[in-house]
């Protein structure tokens, strides 16, 4: 019985006991913190890869539909909290090359990052003597469109700077019509591989809309951006029905998947139409200087802007 008791009241003992417990209690805490830590951290990734993953399909779409044959060439991704900021580069696909011609950010995840953007500039031009042209960050101009069912007081053509261009070059032009076609009602036989369609996704109340800043604007500043035309491209020679019917089908996942209401707006707009029944408004065309030239001689064109320039080779 004594020695229990000695045990008892042995001070070294009860030290020990308490040190052990503490030792016991501290790697239970710090196991517990990295197996916190670990599951926070893949959660977090998996989080944001998943928000990584829709932000980029959804700005790839936006990017496609408002940059004639562009594209995100290039994502950097910085992960934060369920979240991220997204770095990316837009390029053009000019035919012979893509070019990067404007590198951004986006935000994403549960708690997106907030973007601040400063800058100055963006056009240049005097009202009422030049247009009011928008250049791109690598110093392309920013291609105008002139819509068939609007009656503008001036229309932009750069015929006469397309001839004055020295070199072999290869030549972005968006050429706007004088009325609406349907594929079937284009008097082209043939067009220059790799040809943007400027599709007619634009209500009567957008059209009237158009015709009343005509009238209350500057001519130099009346006009639909590149941004704001939307369409599709086709890799084809001879542009077959069926090879505009793929594409506009491409097109229309496009207009689904894109954050922009806007786009959304249009594809409620188009859904259920065929690619025979849409109306085209322009084209966008990559070639040579005789070849751009040439196909500015149909009658039907109306208005032409010269965008990017790239070497023939």
């Amino acid at each position: 019985m004594s020695e229990y008791t000695d045990d008892i009241f042995d001070e070294m003992k009860i030290k020990k006991a308490i040190k052990k417990g503490k030792t016991k209690s501290i790697i239970k805490i710090i196991l517990v913190s990295l197996l916190v830590f670990v599951v926070f951290n893949i959660s977090n990734f998996a989080i944001s890869a998943y928000f990584s993953q829709k932000a980029f399909k959804e700005w790839d779409a936006y990017v496609r539909l408002t940059t004639p044959n562009g594209f995100i060439s290039e994502t950097i991704d910085s992960n934060g909290f369920l979240g991220g900021i997204s770095n990316y580069k837009v390029s053009k696909d000019m035919k012979r090359k893509a070019v990067v011609i404007e590198q951004k950010q986006y935000s994403f995840g549960l708690f997106p990052s907030i973007l601040v953007s400063r800058g100055s500039g963006g056009s240049i031009g005097k009202k009422g003597e030049d247009w009011q042209f928008a250049y791109k960050e690598n110093g392309w101009r920013e291609m105008m469109f002139f819509h068939p069912n609007v009656t503008y007081k001036k229309y932009n053509n750069d015929e006469e700077l397309i001839k004055s261009m020295q070199g072999d070059k290869i030549f972005e032009v968006a050429l706007s019509f004088n009325k609406p076609y349907k594929q079937s009602e284009l008097p082209f036989v043939e067009l220059p591989k790799m040809t943007w369609f400027w599709i007619n996704t634009y209500t009567d109340y957008q059209i009237k809309t158009f015709q009343e800043e005509v009238i209350e604007y500057d001519w130099s500043a009346t006009f639909i951006s590149e941004h704001e035309a939307l369409g599709f491209s086709t890799n084809s020679i001879y542009n077959s029905t069926t090879d505009l019917d793929y594409e506009f089908n491409k097109f229309l996942k496009l207009l689904q998947t894109s954050f922009s209401s806007e786009h959304n707006k249009a594809y409620s707009t188009l859904d259920g139409k065929k690619i025979k029944d849409i109306e085209m408004l322009g084209i966008v065309v990559y070639g040579t200087k005789d070849q751009i030239l040439e196909i500015m001689k149909e009658p039907i064109i109306k208005a032409a802007s010269l965008g990017g320039i790239v070497d023939n080779y």
